[in-house]
């Protein structure tokens, strides 16, 4: 993934301040209770399956414990333990870690394993890009902002899936961080670094996106010409790094021994205004287990592989008569988010007013076609539903939420709305089934 690839493929999160393929089923209950828009009766949506040692529940509620007073809308959580490198009891269990399909690789507070003493990892020298041996350090760009931090080693244990000894960020949360965030990496994140569970809306980021790693070829050689500088070799000062890629922050999934080429996500479907909270399934592998095969059925689309080209790592959706080529879906962006003039954005009532959220006078039934450069292609129906309405529900769980991005953007953003009712496979770029380059299929 190029830097400026982790910016397009990071948190479109614009924030508030098919039932599983492999078998399954999801229900619904209504219980009592308080809500984002302060309302009383909250719906529940379960999607159960599938199960195995491989699978473990993704849910969607109001986020970590006192860490906004609103409440999170669609943002999907997992819980993973954490252990120091080749410790079998020396653990900690994070909740609440936010999984994204949009990034790659496990960033966590830093203060949520303070007490497990990861080993740090360093910079080694590089004569030929002029990097000098320090702490390794990241400043990784999502849309909305950047998260700051060391690099460590950990051995992650998710279901019972393991990771041994992978490279990890964790997000320092400190009151003052030393080293401080460079002013480049101040800049890239827009002004905002994310930097507590109340800025990050989680405890950490789980990334499982379509790449091995969070940088490759060009923060291995340090040319940082085309993007932002990710990687830092820190002493007195911090200065921009060439990293190899083994040593970068890694996509956990490909550390598995088996179950190791994708993820699939399964929630249920939803109904009218949303749910309360929402459970699914995130299920690792694709093909390796009964749990995840892909069916007969599937619409697989392959995203632009070729990084000269200016749609690398999308593919095209065409949606009300514009075509978008720089699309993807992403469970890390909380709506759909694409430009169209169309539709109004005349918000009254929420403070998404200020991001643009659509608020259509009624409710928009809209088909798209998704295509890619192999020739495939597959309709899909989406719903837009005023923002208003939906933000005066007590949902948290939305699947006709939708906002708009910069004029004139080529994007169309398949966030996490597009995941309820399906289950939606993303593979991994190298690993087995990905040879021909990674894909989404649903």
């Amino acid at each position: 993934m190029s830097c400026v690839d982790a910016l397009r493929r990071g948190l479109a999160t614009a924030l508030l301040a098919a039932l599983a393929a492999c078998g399954g089923s999801s229900s619904t209950t209504t219980i009592t209770g308080p809500g984002v828009g302060g309302g009383t009766s909250v719906t529940e949506a379960h999607q159960d399956t599938p199960t195995g040692d491989n699978t473990t529940q993704i849910v969607i509620d109001a986020g970590p414990a006192s860490s906004f007073a609103i409440g999170a809308v669609n943002v999907p959580y997992v819980t993973v333990t954490i252990c120091a490198p080749g410790s079998a009891g020396q653990c900690v269990v994070v909740d609440h870690v936010f999984l994204d399909t949009g990034s790659v690789g496990l960033r966590l507070l830093k203060s949520k394993v303070a007490n497990l003493g990861l080993p740090p990892m360093a910079v080694p020298a590089n004569a030929a890009t002029g990097t000098p041996a320090g702490a390794a350090l990241e400043c990784y760009p999502f849309v909305l902002g950047a998260v700051w931090g060391p690099l460590a080693t950990a051995d992650l244990q998710i279901a019972g899936e393991r990771a041994a000894s992978l490279p990890v960020q964790l997000i320092d949360d400190s009151t003052s961080p030393a080293p401080a965030a460079p002013a480049e990496c101040v800049a890239a994140s827009n002004g905002q670094l994310m930097n507590s569970a109340a800025t990050l809306q989680a405890n950490g980021i789980l990334g499982v996106g379509m790449i091995a790693y969070d940088c490759g070829l060009a923060c291995a050689n340090g040319d940082y010409s085309s993007g932002y500088t990710l990687y830092y070799s820190c002493t007195a000062t911090c200065v921009p790094a060439a990293l190899p890629a083994n040593l970068q922050v890694q996509n956990p999934v490909t550390y598995f021994a088996t179950d190791n080429n994708g993820t699939l996500i399964a929630l249920p479907k939803l109904p009218a205004f949303g749910a309360g909270t929402a459970t699914g399934r995130l299920v690792f592998g694709i093909g390796t287990q009964t749990n995840n095969q892909i069916p007969a059925t599937a619409a697989i689309m392959h995203v632009d592989v070729n990084p000269a080209d200016s749609t690398y790592l999308y593919f095209t959706t065409t949606a009300a008569s514009i075509r978008y080529p720089d699309s993807y879906i992403d469970s890390g962006s909380n709506a759909y988010f694409f430009d169209d003039a169309s539709v109004a954005q005349g918000c009254q009532n929420t403070t998404g007013a200020a991001s643009n959220w659509y608020c259509p006078a009624t409710a928009l039934q809209r088909t798209a076609v998704i295509s890619d450069n192999t020739g495939a292609s597959a309709s899909v129906a989406y719903e837009v539903v005023n923002a208003d309405a939906l933000f005066a529900t007590s949902s948290l769980g939305l699947d006709d939420l939708a906002g708009s991005i910069t004029a004139g953007s080529s994007s169309f953003v398949w966030g996490l709305p597009f995941f309820y009712g399906r289950t939606v496979y993303t593979s991994i770029w190298g690993q087995s089934l990905s040879t021909d380059g990674p894909w989404n299929a649903f």
